[in-house]
């Protein structure tokens, strides 16, 4: 039996489980992995930034965002394909937490289409407390704060439940990470059992994400060209972006040093992680100096992994510092050259040598200079 027909087995037998659970099992809009949504409708899409098992259920920590497709009405001469999902597709939630087969299983964090916070906890994909408002609270602290069906504010739909009715037709280009709690000066006590599990979960997304990231690089294939250096794909990005939220929250909880003693590599290896997908939206936005400064500045606080695991993504950042230290050299020779021929009213050839400083080492600041020169060629 191939892998493909044991896919598409497992696949029939989860949506003949569903329809008698109520839901169905529906595919992330890539095709790629499979969620549970308790209340299907017509134009629902999602979106996964986790991992996902050897039969393509969702799995580990990620954030689940819903879109509702609006499908455009129009007659006679505007008649045309619709252009791709964003077109026509708004945001209507997201959901942070942990799934198991492909449902959300234990604290959950909801931001709606207006951008308010709610957490809750779920069981097998169903949602088993209320939703509370707010950023979840730390283990020591009591919530007490309840959110009633005939409130002002009102409950959001479960995760995997497709999203409720449009409030909002905002469409941020990345998802809306719930805002962690400010580190408390001194951390209540948490019960070692809980402790313990929240230790193992930080330490197993860190690496569920270090993998996702290795293979959308080559496991980190290091470079010798910008243009060469591979923009993280969007669900990997924001499977960082909710890290970096993970490892803060977690570091609030149980205070700055029990996180950094218990859990120093992971640590580390998230700040190099933020780092990377930083710097490579950086270099897609034409903007080398920012990708440099930030190599650097992450460079100097944590000059060499700790260990071997790390190795890989510490070579592919160092390459990255060395490629943009060189080619900002290798520019600022033309950038000299440039401003002579200014000083000496040869605009032309000044402009030119800029534009080849920029083409070596994209950057605003040469940019502008290019900018300006043209302008005032021209007289304007």
């Amino acid at each position: 039996m191939t892998a493909r027909c044991l896919f598409v087995g497992t696949t029939l037998i989860l949506l003949v489980d569903a329809v008698g659970a109520g839901g169905i099992y529906q595919h992330t809009r890539d095709g790629r992995t499979l969620i549970w949504n308790n209340y299907p409708s017509p134009g629902d899409e999602v979106t996964w930034s986790g991992s996902r098992d050897s039969t393509g259920l969702a799995s580990g920590y990620g954030t689940l965002t819903w879109y509702k497709v609006q499908r455009a009405i129009v007659t006679g001469s505007n008649i045309a394909p619709s252009t791709g999902h964003a077109a026509n597709a708004v945001v209507t939630n997201r959901y942070s937490g942990k799934m198991i087969r492909g449902k959300f299983d234990g604290p959950v964090v909801n931001v709606d289409a207006r951008g308010k916070i709610f957490h809750g906890t779920f069981v097998d994909g169903k949602k088993a407390t209320d939703w509370v408002a707010g950023a979840p609270p730390r283990p020591d602290e009591q919530s007490t704060e309840r959110v009633s069906k005939g409130a002002g504010n009102a409950e959001p739909a479960p995760p995997a439940a497709g999203p409720p009715s449009l409030k909002t037709a905002a469409t941020p280009r990345s998802p809306v990470q719930p805002t962690p709690s400010a580190p408390p000066s001194a951390p209540g006590a948490i019960e070692p059992a809980v402790k313990s599990r929240m230790i193992t979960d930080f330490k197993e997304q860190t690496e569920s994400v270090l993998s996702r990231v290795g293979d959308a690089t080559g496991n980190f294939r290091e470079t010798d060209r910008l243009d060469s250096v591979p923009q993280l794909p969007e669900p990997v990005s924001d499977s960082v972006a909710s890290l970096v939220d993970r490892a803060r929250e977690f570091r609030a909880k149980v205070g700055y040093e029990t996180a950094l003693s218990e859990c120093r590599t992971e640590t580390e290896t998230v700040d190099a992680l933020s780092a990377l997908d930083q710097t490579t939206r950086n270099i897609a936005g034409s903007n080398a100096s920012a990708a440099n400064s930030r190599l650097a500045e992450f460079l100097k606080s944590n000059p060499a992994p700790t260990v071997d695991v790390q190795k890989p993504l510490w070579r592919y950042l160092t390459s990255m510092r060395l490629l943009c230290s060189r080619l900002e050299k290798e520019a600022e020779i033309h950038s000299e050259r440039a401003q002579a021929f200014a000083s000496a009213g040869r605009i032309g050839d000044a402009i030119r040598e800029y534009q080849e400083a920029y083409r070596i080492f994209p950057n605003p600041a040469t940019a502008e200079k290019i900018r300006q020169l043209q302008s005032n060629s021209l007289g304007l």
